[in-house]
């Protein structure tokens, strides 16, 4: 061979080992590239104590900030308007039936649902414009009614208070709809700020309690003679400032919340937070039909149910039973303590990992075991143990508080894990969880109206002088 055709032999080599080089490399990006879409909420960092607290994990504050105002406006109005029933029920017609309407038009408002899924089924509609459309519809629900809550009306000849519960109904169904729109359209962030999200949605029941207590609601009441001298009569202090103000609040309050879903959908700074759509539609794709049949989703979604159950129905239900009996102060101090553990609890989902479920299991023993305690004050109020003391009283509020953090760190860890089952698996565990939600409200709701498993605590004595 001549030394020409030995150099053209070796430049064919050569050239032959870079196409080779350069097929390594492009395929090593390339699933480099898949990897991350695959798992696009890991950090750039192969640091693993990168990502095990909020203050060494790459993210961006004010998208924390726009996620945790935007999910305050949720179930904001609702848990407003059941905070202010002591002073609503003084003014309206229905008087202490007027809970009982309430949880009818809330329970009601979950037609949401099934107009979601209409649209999805036979409709192009965007869950973005739909979102847009639900956090309008509930603000402006929240300012008509803070002007239109005293408009009554005869219905089957007793007086109703028809606009208030009319209007009740549109504020409940930004919450009973949010479930299946809200926790999809979060797989388009960084996992990571599913926590954030969650601190907002539990503020959207601990800012009201914050307003009603300036406001002076559930204030000592003063247990005063009849004129006639034959027994006690309870007289409230009145609030500082009325209903009017107060609902259009919570008004102001839902129109940051829109105004803040506006501002993280639209501002072309955070795309590095956002998820790839490719990455998105692998996640889908990742979760076939089948999969969600599996026991292992099954039993997250049972758990599902009865997290929400509690939470959202049955602990609402039977927290002044529980609570009054030793004091206003302990009922007012478990519930605004309650309020706030709520939101800590997802801030403990933003500093830490997501606990493995081996140990998730024990912090949801022990939660059962304080609401077992919890509903044996209510069954057995006005006389429960340790009732009137302090004692009993620290006792109880502690026992409320732990109770309501580790049910809400709960309902975000499965959560959290429902993302598994791409936007579908999100839907179903938004829908169930609003099925739960449900079923504690409605089935506590015929205990307590029906049957005389619970006895209220009396404002005054009732003894004649």
């Amino acid at each position: 061979m001549s030394s020409a055709e030995t150099t053209a032999a070796a430049g064919s080599e050569d050239a032959q080992v870079l196409l080779e080089l350069r097929r390594t490399i492009s395929l090593g990006v390339a699933r480099l590239s898949e990897e991350k879409e695959r798992a696009p909420c890991l950090t750039e960092s192969r640091d693993s104590s990168s990502s095990s607290t909020m203050w060494t994990t790459r993210r961006r504050v004010a998208l924390d900030v726009l996620l945790v105002c935007w999910g305050l406006g949720t179930w904001l109005g609702v848990n407003g308007l059941f905070v202010e029933l002591p002073v609503l029920i003084a003014g309206l017609p229905e008087g202490w039936t007027l809970p009982s309407a309430m949880v009818l038009a809330v329970q009601s408002a979950n037609i949401g649902l099934l107009i979601y899924a209409l649209l999805r089924n036979f409709s192009r509609v965007s869950d973005t414009h739909c979102i847009y459309g639900l956090l309008t519809i509930g603000t402006i629900a929240l300012f008509l009614n803070s002007f239109l809550y005293t408009k009554t009306a005869f219905l089957g000849g007793t007086e109703r208070s028809i606009a208030f519960l009319a209007l009740t109904f549109f504020v409940a169904l930004v919450g009973c709809t949010s479930s299946v729109l809200f926790y999809p359209y979060l797989r388009h962030y960084r996992e990571i700020y599913l926590a954030t999200y969650l601190i907002g949605e539990g503020l959207g029941g601990f800012t009201p309690s914050v307003l009603a207590l300036i406001q002076g609601v559930g204030g000592e009441v003063e247990c005063v003679l009849k004129p006639d001298n034959s027994s006690y009569i309870a007289v409230r202090p009145p609030p500082l400032f009325d209903s009017t103000v107060y609902i259009t609040l919570l008004g102001l309050l839902s129109t940051i919340s829109l105004i803040s879903f506006c501002i993280l959908h639209n501002y072309p700074g955070f795309a590095s937070e956002r998820v790839k759509e490719g990455a998105v539609a692998k996640e889908d794709e990742a979760a076939p039909r089948g999969s969600l049949l599996q026991p292992q989703f099954v039993g997250v979604m049972v758990l599902v149910v009865v997290l929400n159950a509690v939470n959202n129905g049955i602990m609402p239900s039977v927290q002044s039973y529980s609570c009054m009996p030793y004091g206003k102060r302990a009922y007012h101090l478990a519930a605004t303590l309650g309020s706030m553990a709520n939101p800590m609890a997802c801030l403990a989902g933003v500093w830490l990992r997501p606990l493995a479920g081996r140990f998730l299991a024990p912090l949801l023993a022990l939660s059962a075991a304080l609401f077992g305690f919890i509903l044996l004050t209510a069954v057995q109020s006005p006389t429960p143990p340790m009732a009137g003391s302090n004692q009993g009283a620290v006792i109880v509020i502690c026992c409320w508080v732990l109770c309501s953090g580790l049910v809400s760190y709960g309902r975000m860890w499965v959560y959290g894990w429902s993302r598994r089952g791409g936007a579908r698996g999100m839907r179903i565990c938004g829908a169930l969880g609003q099925v739960g939600s449900a079923l504690g409200s409605l089935t506590f709701y015929a205990l307590i109206n029906y049957t005389t498993f619970f006895q209220q605590t009396p404002d005054c004595p009732a003894q004649t002088i």
